[in-house]
């Protein structure tokens, strides 16, 4: 027996799962024992290598068995045949009492345990039994060890298993929403839960991806997978992976990988809008950067939102046709992604290259995956500096030699850019001087120039100098001057001179001397112009049909270049010289450097003079220095240079004034006009005396050279600038390199810069061909050959081209004669000149065709669409060519012949007719309620070939004698559009206002889309509706309980039956309708009524604690629409108040009322129901004689969307004992009678014993008497029982008989007397009517006792299983001593009860009723 005492037990620190040494023999152990002679050993995993993580060890699975904790399963594991495995079964006690436990030793030979014995287990104590397993082959072992308690059995499975593969991984993977073309990831472990190393190979299908595809995995090891998602469609991705592993791979773990992919969605917006930027949703949007300064860069944002749930990757493209040097925009990154529900903001940048140009391009936000992607179009101007002058002529008049005179002068520039300015002089090597020649100018700036003139030699003196700006067109200064000496008094240069000069230039007169001029103006020869400048005579230019040439204006970049060097002129020189740049090269000395010859050349038909300007310390010159040429003769000239310094740069610009011989002397001029200004003579000289072994000095500089050349069309120059800084503290001269490429100019090509000065140049080409083509050139820097810097520019001839594609036709879809369609034509400018067009459409087709915009101006790079419309005339085909011409936008200046391309493209389309249909025909909406809605569709059809705009027209017609009502019927709307072969839904709301029966037809005019024109009205379709209240009516009634005894006749007239159905048949107030559906509305005890319509329903009397009178009525929804209605009592219409608010004083009404709903004296059932039209609903009424006296309650019968009815509900309760005669009211009508009628009509007039005993009445028939005598003693009313009995709870028949003897009306106050009781007074009225006079118009004239309110049987009270065909029967006016027979039918409805009935007729007075079995 095993015994465990909680004094010697240590629990073991693991579950079990542990080998033990082999146990001493012994018939008793304790716990404790077994405990302490437990060795537990614990596996520590490898380390985590790369992907492997050591896997956790497996949780032994345990259960609570009957208060003891056991587990499930003991397995054996890396076993080897003949050595002997023990593992420990623990058993622990959770209950709180002791538990006696017997077990059973396995079956098998291979588990063995220690004896069985009884074992005792003390609460929370636990007990180790030692399991040994010895095994005899390698295979499988399996086997139960058996526990027997007193509550049943249970057993622990004992498993040894031999080495095998196993991998564990999760069934399933969920990965995130991933958008298109996104991808996600995710991680899972797989764990070799095995006892072998395992290889695996994982399969999946795409878009999933798993990493590592294949691997090893050790035992009790575990490796990191990943998942990738990489959708290309928008579905819901389900997928099975599968991992093979095993020995040949026949093992497989599958995981099922589910993920969702989704469309991103982007939307693009401009942070901080701009008046010029365009951000409309559906329209294209554009980004304006305004007018920037070249070589800026301005920075502008756009916003990405994305709405969607997952995130969204974007790519940025730009455009393709431009060149990528040409690119002018750019965006900060070209591709990204924007998480789910943010926003994100791009930078675009404008750096503008090209001077005065517009900049177009577009940039296409992309999402990933199938979304639309968004064009946006960048556009922004380019602005460089505007630079002026304050006058552009100065004149210092004469100045005696030897003398200096000075100016000032401003320059300003207009522009916010910067400006940098240089005058093309050399100030010290000429007699003008600019100070500062070179500067530079902020935006909105000024600043004063000091021009100084110092002639050499009396001589005229006139130099036209350009000031190069950088991103600018030269301006030029007019510098004039006069020298006179003692000897010497030239002609004074004047400025009105120069006018005269350019106009003689422009008509060829400046190659004659003034003195030839003279002779011909004198000879009439010549004569002058209005502006006193020569011309030819006007007889002469007459012959030619020639007008007198004025200057023209020649543009600034042509009149800098085309001066006359290089065989580049505007005009033909007067004098030339050459070599006009000369390079010495090195002169180290000692020995003199050869002078350069110079050649001269006289072009004029006079003598001119020419003197060079020397200063002194200058080391060129140039001898001789004053020299006279004769016409068209040419002189030989030498240029010197003495270098004053070793090792340094010289680079000067000699200057040299030729002017006729004559002018030298103011006597020999007669005409002041014929003085010609002196031409201006300028050579480039430069050389260094730097030894050969010396290294010039390193230049410092930066140099802004542009990439490309200005946009020019054929046969134009195209000029760009450059900007030359000397950043070094030395001089810095620079040459153009002679291997540079031949068809550019670069001025000027040569020079010095001073330090931190700067030179700017300007370039020229003229392109020729429309392909690129790249010009290298090469500037040397103080003439040292490896201060080399090599520049390109491309250049090309810009084609007048668009790109439009004119192999395909612009079709127009069908359209309907007398409307447009439209078609849009994109076209695209692939070249850098802004290009005008303009469409020509025939005069014939000018109705028919249309285009807009006809003409205007493509920018560089981009994209216009133009809109066609097509408007036919007439049912046919129509084809048009249409023609676009195309040239270069010119600007004002370029007045030579514009060159055109012609674009030709082909229209198609096709004029038909068609028509609208509606499906249905007629629309009918039945029957409404009246101040309800209603909707129905309405489809419309266009079964044509053409797009269709309509307009839908509603005539409505009703009933004469009704006003028009708009509201009756509305559409959803009421214009639109139908595409060929399609289908619309126009949706119709039906909402009438009144009673009645409406019709309508829905007509339709079709819209042109050019001009809105209506067409002719047609038909559609007819829409029809019955507006219509609830109609609820009262078919039948019966009574039960104490009201048993009322006849129905009597019933019927007490419950106002009659007034109710006339009441419920009338519409409905508007008061009534203020609540149209029974509703809780009021506050008070007493809520209000909103109707005038009151009436009695009066219960009766019985005696007190008899049974409840029951009234059951018969309702029926007589109208043709499903109605709701309720009974309402006070506390259903009164809203639940705090306890505050009810503590109010109540009077004696609201006592009664209260006392008569907290006791339900009256009660129904139900209070509320729905009927459809036609259906039938009996409802009880029950009044319940608990107290003594009458009582009142007020009760609202309320009919959703009708009639609302105020009942007073009335009951008595009789004392027991008491007699109690019930008299519904004090006055009573009889039935009109016909006067001189024989055998007038017996009436009925009903008395009810409402007591509990019986009662005695008499009719007090003297009054009777006194109206007989008043009538020639006729008895007009007479009482035929005037004295009778009523049995308790019956109702006892008075019979009447009214015969009047004139056509008027009788009364009479009859007092009738209940023995023992009361007495009443009766006020009975009768009509007596001439039936001559009034024939068939009388209403009354068939006269029957009974009413046919209701013939057919409606009520069965609930039990009830037969009923009577009809619940009474009119015999109606029957001859005495005839016979008159009523067919009547007894129904059984019973499924299986048979009915025993019998007839027990009442006694009558008059005449006999029996009643026949019809077999």
């Amino acid at each position: 027996m095993l015994i465990a005492h909680s004094c010697h037990t240590t629990r073991p620190r693991e579950s079990g799962d542990c080998t033990v040494n082999t146990l001493n023999d012994g018939s008793c152990l304790s716990a404790s024992t077994l405990a302490s002679s437990s060795a537990t050993t614990q596996l520590s995993s490898p380390l985590t290598r790369k992907i492997c993580v050591a896997k956790k060890q497996k949780e032994v699975k345990k259960r609570v068995v009957w208060g003891i904790e056991v587990t499930e399963e003991l397995h054996w594991k890396g076993w080897e045949l003949g050595k002997e495995i023990t593992r420990n079964l623990l058993l622990k006690n959770l209950s709180l009492k002791i538990q006696k436990i017997k077990y059973r030793p396995p079956k098998t030979k291979f588990f063995f345990t220690m004896v069985p014995q009884p074992i005792f287990l003390s609460p929370g104590i636990t007990l180790t039994l030692p399991i040994i397993f010895r095994p005899l082959e390698e295979k499988e072992y399996t086997d139960q060890l058996w526990f027997e308690k007193e509550e049943g059995v249970f057993y622990v499975s004992l498993k040894a298993t031999l080495p095998c593969h196993m991998l564990d991984c999760p069934s399933s993977l969920q990965l995130p929403i991933c958008a298109i073309g996104d991808t996600v990831e995710t991680w899972f472990c797989l764990n070799n839960v095995g006892d072998l190393p395992t290889f695996f190979t994982w399969e999946v299908p795409t878009p999933f991806q798993i990493l590592p595809t294949t691997g090893m995995l050790e035992p009790g090891l575990g490796c990191k997978i990943k998942v990738t998602f990489e959708p290309c469609i928008a579905v819901i991705h389900d997928v099975e992976a599968l991992c093979w592993y095993g020995k040949g791979a026949r093992q497989k773990n599958s995981i099922q990988i589910q993920a969702a992919a989704k469309c991103a969605q982007l939307l693009v917006s401009i942070k901080h809008k701009q008046p010029k930027d365009q951000d409309t949703e559906g329209f294209q949007k554009v980004l304006h950067f305004g007018s920037v300064a070249v070589g800026c860069t301005v920075e502008r944002q756009i916003r990405l939102y994305n709405p969607s749930v997952v995130n969204a990757p974007f790519k940025i493209e730009m455009s393709e046709d431009m060149l990528t040097k040409d690119h002018t925009f750019s965006c900060s990154i070209s591709q990204g992604i924007v998480p789910a529900g943010e926003k994100k903001c791009l930078s675009v940048f404008f750096h503008p290259k090209t001077l005065d140009s517009r900049a177009i391009d577009y940039f296409s936000i992309v999402p990933s995956g199938c979304a639309s992607q968004t064009l946006l179009q960048v556009v922004g101007s380019c602005k460089g500096p505007d630079v002026s002058l304050q006058h552009y002529c100065i004149n210092f008049s004469w100045v005696q030699l030897g003398e200096r005179s000075e100016q000032t002068l401003w320059i300003e520039n207009k522009s916010d850019c910067i400006a940098h300015f240089q005058f093309d002089i050399d100030c010290q090597e000429s007699v003008f001087s600019i100070r500062p020649a070179f500067g530079t100018l902020a935006g909105k700036a000024r600043m004063t120039l000091r021009c100084a003139y110092q002639p050499t030699h009396p001589i005229i003196c006139f130099r036209r100098v350009a000031c190069l700006i950088h991103h600018q067109d030269p301006l030029f200064l007019d510098l004039i001057g006069t020298c006179h000496s003692d000897n010497t008094k030239p002609v004074i240069l004047r400025p009105q001179h120069l006018t005269w000069y350019r106009t003689h230039l422009a008509r060829g007169l400046t190659l004659y001397s003034p003195d030839i001029l003279a002779a011909m103006l004198e000879e009439r020869k010549l004569e002058r112009d209005e502006n006193g400048a020569l011309m030819l005579p006007v007889e002469d230019l007459q012959e030619v049909d020639l007008p007198a040439t004025k200057y023209p204006y020649i543009p600034p970049m042509m009149e800098y270049f085309f001066d006359g060097t290089k065989d580049l002129a505007v005009f033909p020189p007067a004098v030339s010289l050459e070599p006009i740049d000369v390079d010495f090269g090195a002169c180290p000395g000692p020995e003199v450097p050869n002078p350069v010859p110079l050649c001269l050349r006289n072009h004029t038909k006079g003598k001119i003079t020419v003197v060079w300007t020397h200063r002194s310390g200058c080391p060129f010159w140039v001898t001789p220095n004053t020299s006279d040429v004769r016409p068209l003769k040419s002189v030989a000239l030498r240029l010197h240079f003495q270098p004053s310094a070793p090792n340094s740069l010289y680079a000067v610009e000699l200057e040299a004034f030729a002017v006729y011989k004559v002018l030298q002397s103011y006597s020999n001029i007669e005409e002041d006009c014929t003085v010609v200004p002196s031409w201006c003579l300028k050579v480039r000289a430069r050389g260094h005396s730097y030894y050969p072994a010396l290294e010039h000095h390193i230049p410092q500089y930066s140099l802004d050279v542009p990439k490309m050349f200005p946009a020019v069309s054929s046969g134009e120059p195209s000029y760009r600038s450059l900007l030359l800084v000397n950043k070094g503290p030395m001089l810095l001269t620079f040459s153009l390199a002679p291997n540079s490429s031949s068809d550019i100019t670069l001025r000027p090509s040569s020079g010095l810069v001073a330090p931190e000065a700067h030179q700017v140049f300007l370039i020229s080409t003229c392109p020729k061909g429309t392909s690129w083509k790249q010009h290298i050139f090469y500037l040397q820097f103080n003439f040292y050959p490896q201060y080399l810097k090599e520049l390109s520019i491309q250049s090309r001839e810009e084609p007048l081209q668009l790109k439009l594609d004119t192999c395909k036709s612009i079709f127009f879809k069908p359209t309907w004669v007398g409307c447009s369609s439209t078609s849009d034509l994109t076209f695209h400018n692939p070249s850098r000149l802004p290009l005008e067009f303009e469409w020509r459409v025939s005069q014939q087709h000018q109705k028919m065709l249309a285009v807009q915009p006809s003409k205007g101006i493509i920018y560089p790079y981009e994209n216009l669409t133009l809109t066609w419309t097509f408007s036919p005339l007439e049912e046919t085909k129509y084809l048009f060519r249409v023609g676009m011409w195309v040239w270069e936008a010119r600007q004002l200046q370029k007045t030579n012949p514009r060159a055109t391309k012609y674009y030709r493209i082909r229209l198609v389309g096709m004029g038909v007719t068609g028509c609208l249909s509606a499906k249905p025909k007629e629309l009918d909406f039945g029957n409404i309620l009246v101040n309800s809605r209603e909707v129905k569709p309405l489809v419309l059809l266009n079964d044509g070939n053409c797009t269709l705009y309509y307009r839908l027209v509603l005539e409505q017609l009703r009933p004469k004698g009704l006003n028009s009502d708009p509201c009756a019927l509305e559409f959803n709307r009421l214009e639109g559009t139908m595409p060929p072969h399609s289908q619309d839904t126009i949706y119709l709301t039906a909402c009438p206002k009144s009673r009645s029966q409406y019709f309508w037809t829905i007509s339709y005019c079709l819209l042109s889309h050019k001009d809105s024109v209506v067409g002719e009205r047609q038909e559609l379709c007819q829409v029809s509706l019955v507006a219509v209240f609830p109609l609820l009516s009262i078919l039948d009634i019966c009574s039960m309980g104490s009201a048993e005894g009322i006849t129905r006749k009597h019933l019927w007239h007490l419950f106002n039956l009659d007034v109710l159905n006339s009441y419920l048949a009338r519409d409905p107030t508007f008061s009534e309708l203020t609540y149209k559906v029974p509703t809780r509305h009021s506050m008070s005890h007493t809520p209000p009524i909103f109707t005038p319509l009151k009436l009695d329903f009066n219960f009766g009397a019985a005696p007190f604690n008899a049974p409840p009178s029951v009234v059951l009525l018969m309702l029926k929804n007589s109208g043709l629409v499903s109605l709701d209605w309720a009974f309402l009592f006070p506390s259903d219409q009164q809203l639940d108040l705090d306890l505050w608010v009810e503590q109010a004083e109540l009077n004696s009404a609201e006592l009664h009322q209260m006392r008569a709903e907290d006791n339900c004296l009256f009660s129904i059932n139900p209070k509320s129901g729905s009927l459809s039209p036609g259906q039938e609903q009996m409802v009880e009424f029950k009044y319940s004689h608990l107290f003594i006296g009458t009582d009142h309650l007020s009760v609202l019968f309320k009919v959703s969307h009708g009639r609302e009815i105020l009942l007073h509900f009335i009951g008595v309760t009789v004392r027991p004992e008491q007699k109690y005669v019930h008299f519904t009211s004090t006055s009573h009508q009889f039935i009109p009678v016909p006067i001189g009628d024989t055998l007038p009509p017996r009436q009925i007039y009903e008395l009810y014993n409402g007591g509990s005993v019986p009662v005695t009445y008499e009719v007090q028939v003297s009054v009777l008497s006194q109206v007989q005598e008043k009538n020639f003693d006729h008895p007009i009313f007479c009482c035929l029982n005037p004295k009778g009995e009523i049995q308790p709870g019956t109702t006892a028949r008075t019979l009447w008989i009214f015969s009047p003897i004139e056509a008027k009306t009788y009364t009479v106050d009859v007092p009738i007397h209940i023995l023992g009781w009361n007495s009443a007074v009766i006020h009975f009225q009768g009509v007596g009517y001439d039936p001559y006079v009034m024939g068939d118009t009388a209403p009354f004239h068939n006269i029957s006792s009974w009413d046919n309110s209701s013939i057919c049987s409606r009520l069965m009270v609930p039990g009830q299983n037969i009923f009577l065909s009809q619940s009474h029967i009119s015999l109606g006016n029957i001859p005495v001593q005839s016979k008159c027979s009523r067919l009547l039918f007894l129904n059984n409805v019973s499924k299986n009860e048979t009915i025993v009935f019998t007839w027990k007729p009442r006694p009558l007075d008059f005449g006999e009723v029996r009643v026949h079995l019809l077999h």
